[in-house]
């Protein structure tokens, strides 16, 4: 797993910070859902003033955005609402999983700084984990 690095990190602007996930041959991996998700990421800052658990589609997981959309009065019964999700996600399987071995996490970086950063991706059943130093730099006035 390499960080791809285009540009250089600046506070306050949204970056994209974007993974590929070869093999050893340099193809790209297939990358499995994992926890509902094509990956997940930390992002620490190095005197912890920073900490952010990132989703490549944002910071709400899937599941809490599919439980608070197929919400219905009476789901106060136990199991009620897991159930029904749990069905949406047999008829509609996670679809957002990228077939080409990147992944991309958005996110603007509030203070310049050294930054670590861990993602992890399911390939073939196994929870791989990539783990990465870098500097922020302060925004240009």
């Amino acid at each position: 797993m390499t960080l791809e690095r285009g540009a250089n990190f600046f506070e306050g602007k949204e970056a994209s910070l974007r993974f590929s996930v070869v093999g050893p041959d340099g193809k790209p991996l297939a990358i499995e859902p994992y926890m509902g998700m094509a990956g997940h990421a930390v992002v620490t800052r190095d005197d912890g003033a920073v900490f952010v658990h990132l989703h490549p589609s944002g910071t709400i997981s899937m599941a809490s955005q599919m439980a608070f959309l197929m919400r219905q009065p009476g789901d106060s019964v136990t199991g009620r609402l897991g159930q029904r999700i749990k069905t949406s996600e047999a008829l509609h399987p996670v679809t957002s999983i990228p077939e080409n071995g990147v992944i991309s996490f958005p996110y603007a970086f509030p203070k310049p700084g050294k930054y670590h950063m861990w993602v992890q991706v399911k390939h073939a059943g196994r929870i791989l984990t990539g783990a990465f130093t870098f500097e922020v730099q302060p925004s240009s006035a």
